[in-house]
């Protein structure tokens, strides 16, 4: 515990160092920072220590060993400009204390028309953009009390014939302690490679000399520059106020839970994110979160429902919404099939 959290401060003062301007804009690959599972949203995005669902490959590997069984999730996001959000993933068991888990994220649009200076109706092609991480977690329980967890990832930037790709790593840890069961969480995203367009367009003809007649136009490759990743730091804290054995206030029927991150990117200023979840006999679950120091997200709301299915275990079901701005509400459907 105490060399990850060494590690986490070394990070911290080697990519996130104190800078006169702001570093909006210096990274490329911003989906990664698009939170999964509308549970989470719904709670605000704090999420890194009470991370034990499907999207646990996101916000904090460690949190797939509370899953227990077989999982599958699926997440839809309706996000501004018609672009669309997306993830799945799987994770199972393997052994007593290990959870192998694998996830899709992306990002996409639909096709638009491809316009140019010569053609600025169109010239009859079509282009997409289309971002997306393909990821295998892998999570062990060191101890009753400590997990670990890490997210291998490939990364693929697309757009029109342009393609940029790269590999990273996630690296999580999860430590319950013994004051009422409060969970302590850290998580380490997205440290790895940088992001280079490359491809056909970037490939011109040019006259090497101008002064020389007749000579062959010599073809030549637009070099674009390189991106680092959003490399991005989370620490958190759940505790269960009201619910059963080592809650603040005993209750079998209901249960309130607190959590509490704090993150600190790599091109933007730090965020604090508060969350709640309200849950009636674990069957019937309501949301809220407030996200501090964002410029167009405040306050997030969600709602859920489980289904018991007999031998073939429980269905989740989670809607999450977060205003955000001028471009309105964005919307994230979740369901989870969980077989023990």
């Amino acid at each position: 515990m105490i060399r990850f959290f060494t590690i986490l401060i070394f990070f911290n003062s080697l990519s996130f160092g104190e800078s006169d301007f702001d570093k909006v804009g210096t990274t490329a690959a911003q989906f990664l920072k698009m939170g999964v599972g509308a549970r989470a949203i719904g709670m605000g995005g704090s999420f890194v220590a009470l991370a034990d669902d499907g999207s646990a490959m996101y916000w904090n590997p460690a949190g797939m060993v509370s899953q227990k069984g077989f999982n599958t999730s699926f997440m839809h996001n309706d996000w501004a400009l018609d672009i669309s959000h997306d993830f799945i993933g799987i994770s199972l068991p393997t052994g007593k204390s290990g959870m192998l888990g694998f996830s899709l994220t992306t990002l996409s649009m639909d096709e638009k028309e491809v316009t140019t200076v010569e053609n600025p109706d169109g010239n009859g092609l079509t282009y997409s953009v289309l971002d997306m991480a393909f990821g295998i977690s892998y999570a062990h329980q060191l101890s009753d009390r400590m997990s670990f967890g890490q997210t291998v990832k490939l990364i693929r930037l697309s757009a029109f014939n342009e393609i940029a790709s790269t590999a990273a790593i996630d690296i999580g840890m999860l430590l319950k302690t013994d004051y009422h069961g409060l969970i302590i969480g850290m998580c380490l995203s997205n440290f790895g490679g940088e992001l280079q367009y490359k491809g056909r367009d970037l490939i011109g003809k040019s006259d090497i000399d101008s002064e020389l007649n007749g000579n062959y136009l010599t073809d030549v490759n637009l070099n674009t520059e390189s991106w680092p990743l959003p490399l991005l730091i989370r620490i958190g804290l759940s505790v269960d106020l009201i619910g059963n054995d080592e809650a603040f206030i005993q209750n079998s029927d209901n249960r309130v839970t607190l959590t509490l991150d704090a993150e600190h990117p790599n091109d933007s200023r730090e965020h604090l994110n508060i969350g709640t979840e309200y849950s009636f006999h674990d069957k019937f679950f309501l949301r809220g979160g407030y996200r501090i120091n964002y410029d167009e997200e405040n306050f997030t709301f969600g709602a859920g429902l489980k289904v018991d299915m007999g031998l073939f275990g429980q269905t989740y079901i989670n809607y999450g919404m977060k205003p955000f701005g001028p471009f309105g509400i964005t919307s994230q459907l979740s369901i989870d099939f969980l077989i023990k």
